[in-house]
């Protein structure tokens, strides 16, 4: 007895069960399961190959230790595995045939996967970066699936995730998965990531260097914490080193709910910044700030293999023998500008040509469900004032600007609108010559520090007056009118907005008036051909308001163009590129510095950067007639002649 007492508790209580060998041996008969050899071990069992001697085919069994067969909890646990696993269908999760007992043992039949794990192949370093991204969006696609079954997996690791020798991926071990509780609400009304059933607080379940921040407290998680996770193993597969790590498992902890990772860029400087992107925001510690759901990362990694696919096809066509290294770039810029610089001048004057037409004739369907069609003319000075004639134009092309991110409208360009500018204009002909159902038409009166802006809105073929009404606003507030105009003109056509189209019409920054004044001028300059003097008063508003991202990209696309004309200039050409990043990192959901800096990069010889940067435009901004038109211009030079031909009939 005193032997017994000195003996730690859990060992003395082994003591006490029927001991079966530590390992099954091989031609074990298991009901009508034959074991043939150990596959592996895990936390809650050991797994085994054996020959399902009834359908003759090889099976994976996973036994639960028999020193947890006495905790009720344990086995629980590995039961609800087995419901778990067999309410999904899924080609990138495991299937799983049955739960059995037989001699004493509890396991889990499932379908014998012939493979490598992920954690194999990072034995032999980091994987490629093709590679990853497949496996990636396998793992994704099989957690998407579970996800909108309301299971949580709660233990992604490459030791989970198994690729078969044909490259299909399996999601293994949803052993501490757990049914999902009905929605609570956590993620706010209608949200799509449902959240999963509570341990006890405090309890920590998985593997330490992949859980997610609240995993790691032993707080409630959701399916966002199985974001955390893939996160944390596509940094691993991309760089060969786990992001979170420690000489112990508390030291690893400690890192995942206070440190950050090393950045990709560091880690592995050949990683895209994109793939950079889309890691670092699944692996933000405050939940809100990751992919919400695993439908919008899939959406992300999807995207991204789509453009590496295309940079894939790019190396194949005639753009193949293009510098594209840093240092090859350099040394062939003079020479590429010197191919490419008279084509450029003449792109400038075709887009103008083509806008002074309207983009063409394509015919639009007039039922409800086509988008509306409008044109916003200039305003007309009504007191012909050289000094405020610049208003006339830059405001309407601001409006123009707010409007081109909606869907249900289809606004003309400013390119098309400006041959009207100072002009009379007969509102049935303008319409037709512009291919329109809606036409907003102004004028403006500046008187001292006050602005009278006169606008409507009109159905042309209703020959209904949507909307008329006079502006009266201080001078100072003049970034107010364009937010007015097109607010007025979305009530008015009874536009109906996304969220995602309402934040981006919300009012711009506060901006100081002199700086925005300066903008509108470099605006209306740019659109009269003068544009040395356009960067002048563009230069002075980014002097007076440096953090205004429209006029950065107004600012590179005058640089860009001032050069091309002049056949040269890298500098002002780098200057250029310059001014597009610091719009983007201002802003990064404007449409026109991708657009312009798409134009810049397709004449450089860059058109597999230039493509991603045009379809991110799309996505906000899916009208955009020069979107279109540059995307097929980009197309033109990768070779990609069919593609080429679509984006400019659409542009059209």
């Amino acid at each position: 007895p005193l032997e017994f007492l000195e003996k730690p508790v859990q060992e003395a209580a082994r003591g006490f069960i029927t001991q079966a060998p530590a390992t099954i041996a091989a031609g074990t008969q298991l009901g009508h399961y034959q074991v043939i050899h150990a596959l592996g071990s895990g936390g809650m069992g050991d797994v085994y190959l054996a020959q399902d001697t009834r359908l003759r085919r090889k099976v994976a069994l996973k036994m639960l230790k028999r020193d947890l067969v006495l905790h009720e909890r344990s086995l629980q646990r590995f039961q609800n595995e087995a419901q778990t696993v067999s309410a999904l269908n899924h080609p990138n999760i495991v299937t799983l045939y049955e739960f059995a007992h037989a001699n004493g043992f509890h396991f889990i039949v499932t379908e014998f996967v012939e493979g490598r794990t992920v954690r194999d192949e990072l034995r032999n370093g980091r994987l490629q970066l093709g590679r990853a991204v497949d496996i990636s969006i396998q793992i994704a696609c099989a957690l998407e699936a579970a996800h909108s079954s309301g299971i949580i997996h709660r233990d992604i690791k490459p030791d989970n995730v198994i690729v078969r020798t044909d490259a299909l991926v399996k999601v293994l071990d949803f052993g501490i998965a757990k049914l999902a509780e009905p929605p609570t609400g956590e993620l706010g009304e209608g949200a799509a990531t449902p959240p999963i059933s509570h341990t006890r607080p405090g309890t920590v379940v998985g593997t330490a260097k992949y859980m997610s921040p609240e995993q790691a407290r032993g707080t409630a998680v959701d399916a966002r914490s199985d974001i955390f996770s893939l996160g944390t193993v596509i940094y691993e597969m991309v760089t060969g080193r786990a992001p979170f790590d420690g000489e112990t498992e508390s030291d690893v902890l400690a890192e995942i709910l206070k440190g950050e990772p090393p950045p990709l860029a560091e880690v592995a400087p050949e990683v895209p910044g994109e793939l950079e992107r889309i890691v670092t925001k699944a692996m933000r510690k405050d939940r809100s700030q990751r992919h919400q759901t695993m439908t919008e990362l899939l959406g992300d990694l999807q995207s991204f293999k789509g453009d590496m696919q295309f940079q894939a096809k790019l190396q194949q066509s005639a753009l193949a023998g293009v510098p594209r290294d840093s240092a090859k770039q350099e040394a062939g810029f003079s020479a590429v500008w010197k191919k490419l610089g008279i084509f450029a001048a003449a792109l400038t004057v075709a887009l103008l040509v083509i806008g002074y037409f309207g983009f063409g004739t394509r015919r639009r369907s007039t039922s409800m469900d086509s988008p509306r069609t409008l044109a916003v003319l200039p305003f007309r000075n009504v007191r012909h004032d050289p000094q405020t004639d610049f208003l006339g134009f830059s405001l309407a092309d601001a409006v123009i600007t707010k409007l081109g991110y909606l869907n249900a409208v289809t606004v003309r360009p400013s390119s098309s609108v400006e041959k009207y500018r100072d002009a009379e204009v007969d509102v049935r002909k303008a319409a037709k010559d512009l291919k329109v159902s809606t036409l907003l038409t102004g004028s403006f009166l500046k008187d001292g520090n006050d602005l009278r802006i006169t606008a409507q809105l009109v159905d042309v073929n209703s020959d209904k007056m949507l909307w008329q009404d006079t502006i009266n606003l201080n001078y100072d507030k003049l970034l107010t009118a364009q937010d007015r105009v097109a607010q007025e003109i979305i009530r008015g056509l009874e536009l109906k907005l996304t969220p995602a189209e309402a934040k981006r019409l919300r009012p711009d920054q506060p901006i100081n008036r002199a700086a925005y004044e300066y903008y509108l001028r470099g605006v209306d300059l740019y659109s009269l051909g003068d544009y040395a003097t356009a960067i002048n008063m563009l230069e002075k508003s980014a002097s007076l308001e440096p953090n205004y991202g429209p006029t950065w990209a107004h600012l590179g696309r005058a640089y860009t163009t001032n050069a091309s004309l002049q056949f040269g200039g890298r500098d002002e050409y780098r200057r250029a590129q310059a001014a597009y990043e610091k719009a983007l990192a201002l802003d990064p959901a404007l449409a026109e510095p991708r657009i312009y800096m798409a134009n810049l990069l397709t004449d450089t010889g860059r058109v597999e950067q230039a493509v991603p940067l045009l379809r991110a435009a799309l996505d906000s901004s899916p009208n955009d007639a020069e979107a279109h038109w540059e995307l097929g211009y980009a197309y033109r030079f990768g070779g990609m002649l069919n593609e080429s031909v679509r984006e400019g009939e659409r542009a059209r």
